[in-house]
């Protein structure tokens, strides 16, 4: 069984991540519509709805009545729940034993207790619900405690100082077309506001489903789900509030298999602490970062979307496998061979960071996309793999940095340098294995310090980079016990083997001088070898020449790989049957009939 995830949010910051909309101003004590501006903007906030094309506007992506707790109690219908026993003096609201429907838009308090029944808002689909929660506790059986059949647009509000909990009892069966699998399930927009508290608890399915955006504002939300916490199909938003998820899935989930523009995840403000079975944040679309407090403890991938933008924030990433990674479709955990996704690059993946302050720890790829890497602002720090299938960068389009701190440190196996297209200098070496723990620190000709930071991890390569870094001049960087001198004859300094992929530096694990010298065995303490052609050094910095079909092992030894081979985790060569592929760890799974290779 596949271990929860425990998401904890307390958001108190400035942070977004991909979207966009526009404002109204439309009051929560409204009860009828009234046509005119307040009602055109919130008309025109829904349509805009995901158009990602433009530039984003944080003040657009909430209405006022989405960020409103407030309500009128004299002009609301009060409900009052009790099994078999529940009451309401509207019109607007049927009672059939313990299923209340709402019918019509206006404001209703609810109150008591269902030990096994639901609330069902089955309104017009011009009609505006708010449902104020001033003390419930309501157990679906097998539906949801909460369902949105048709509405215009609900508001789920929980009353100043109030207890809430709605709770699903671990299965889901069918009462009409649609697939109710949450304990609050709306099929139309869902906004979540309030000053009080709501417990979730879904034995079975999700935490808060919404078929269009689901918006989140305030209030304090505990979520206990067997799958995602929270779900949106076009966008999932959040602007406040505090929020403690436990699950199954993804914490935050955003997908939209019908159009590739919406899926996105939008967060306004915030304080996040989060540790995850799965990835810390998904997103099939766009994932961007303006600002915030974000901490990933434990992820399988911390930070995914088929683009990642990070503008601002103080961002700490821990991950099992890749840190960022920029990838489409519902996951890109599968088949990875050699530290990177192994086909092309992918339309629309991009990872860009321009401020900000980033961390990441990362078993798999450091920073990984299926398109371009940009690094223009903000300060970078990736403690990557220690083993050789993996780097601290990977890249399928082209790598570029143009500004900003950058530092990593990693395996050399498979390590990746930025391309020629940067317009700052950036410098890759490959040092003897050094200690996690132990200080990288960059000083120019005059000795001042320009870079220090101290890698989480061992590591066997290191990529450095800032605005200070000039071509033409010398520089002495140290890397634990070793310390070498370099020279910047390009701004560009060292690649990988592998070769170019995509226009950048390929992998490969040697960092070296442009010029194609390397460092030998003590190339951290000054000392150059020469790489002949067809030649790769060994640990004692003889070199040996490379037999047709064969390729550097972890340490430098080569290996030659037979036919129909590839090599193994550590480098040994592992045979591959017929039908089947290397797994994420080097085994190999069986490939059935007419299934689909995920990335």
């Amino acid at each position: 069984m596949r271990q929860k995830k425990r998401i904890i949010f307390l958001l108190t910051g400035a942070m977004f991540l991909a979207g966009c909309g526009a404002g109204n101003s439309v009051s929560a004590v409204e009860n009828s519509k009234t046509p005119g501006t307040a009602e055109a903007e919130e008309a025109a906030a829904e349509e805009t709805a995901g158009d990602l094309s433009g530039g984003l506007d944080p003040s657009d992506m909430f209405t006022d009545r989405d960020r409103e707790i407030g309500y009128d109690e004299e002009m609301s219908a009060r409900i009052l729940l009790a099994d078999d026993q529940s009451t309401c003096d509207s019109d607007a609201v049927q009672i059939d034993g313990n299923t209340i429907t709402i019918t019509d838009e206006g404001t209703y308090i609810l109150s008591g207790e269902l030990t096994d029944g639901m609330v069902v808002v089955d309104a017009q689909d011009t009609d505006k619900v708010q449902l104020v929660l001033g003390g419930v506790k309501i157990t679906s059986a097998q539906s949801a405690a909460v369902y949105v059949r048709s509405a215009d647009k609900v508001f789920v509000t929980t009353a100043s100082d109030s207890e809430n909990i709605l709770t699903n009892g671990g299965t889901y069966t069918a009462i009409d077309e649609n697939n109710i699998d949450a304990v609050i399930f709306s099929k139309d927009d869902l906004t979540l506001n309030g000053s009080g508290t709501l417990t979730i608890q879904a034995k079975a399915g999700h935490g808060v489903v919404s078929k269009d955006d689901l918006v989140l504002t305030s209030g304090v939300y505990e979520i206990e789900a067997e799958k995602h916490g929270l779900s949106g199909k076009d966008s999932v938003r959040i602007a406040d509030g505090t929020y403690n998820i436990v699950s199954g899935k993804d914490g935050i989930h955003a997908s939209n298999e019908e159009d590739t523009s919406l899926g996105f995840i939008y967060i306004a403000g915030g304080s996040f602490e989060i540790s995850a079975a799965d990835d810390g944040m998904h997103a099939d679309s766009a994932l961007r970062i303006d600002g915030g407090t974000i901490h990933v403890a434990e992820s399988y991938e911390g930070l995914e979307g088929l683009s990642i933008d990070i503008t601002g924030g103080d961002i700490d990433v821990t991950a099992s496998d890749d840190g960022l990674n920029a990838a489409g479709g519902n996951d890109s955990s599968g088949f990875k061979g050699g530290g990177g996704d192994i086909f092309a690059a992918e339309e629309g993946a991009a990872i860009c960071i321009s401020g900000g302050t980033l961390h990441v720890n990362a078993s798999g790829d450091g920073i990984d996309s299926n398109g371009a890497l940009t690094i223009s602002g903000g300060e970078t720090y990736v403690s990557g793999p220690t083993n050789g299938a993996n780097g601290s960068v990977d890249f399928n389009g082209e790598g570029v940095i143009t500004g900003g701190i950058f530092a990593a440190a990693g395996s050399a196996g498979m390590a990746q340098n930025f391309g020629s297209s940067s317009t700052q200098g950036v410098l890759m070496v490959t040092v003897d294995t050094q200690a996690a723990e132990s200080v990288i620190s960059l000083r120019d000709s005059s000795g001042n310090e320009m870079i220090s930071w101290t890698a989480d991890k061992e590591y066997a390569s290191v990529i450095v980079s800032c605005p200070e870094i000039v071509q033409g001049e010398t520089y002495t960087l140290a890397a634990g016990s070793s310390t070498q001198e370099i020279t910047m004859d390009t701004l560009v300094y060292g690649s990988g083997m592998g070769g170019q992929r995509g226009g950048a530096a390929g992998k490969g694990g040697m960092g070296g001088r442009p010029d194609g010298s390397m460092p030998g065995r003590g190339g951290m303490k000054g000392q150059m070898g020469e790489a002949p052609e067809g030649t790769a050094p060994d640990p004692d910095e003889r070199m040996k020449e490379l037999p047709d079909g064969a390729v550097p092992g972890q340490e430098g030894q080569i290996n030659e790989i037979p036919d129909g081979t590839v090599p193994g985790q550590e480098d040994q060569v592992n045979e591959i049957p017929d039908g089947t592929i290397p797994d994420q760890e080097g085994t190999l799974n069986s490939i059935p009939q007419g299934e689909n290779l995920q990335i």
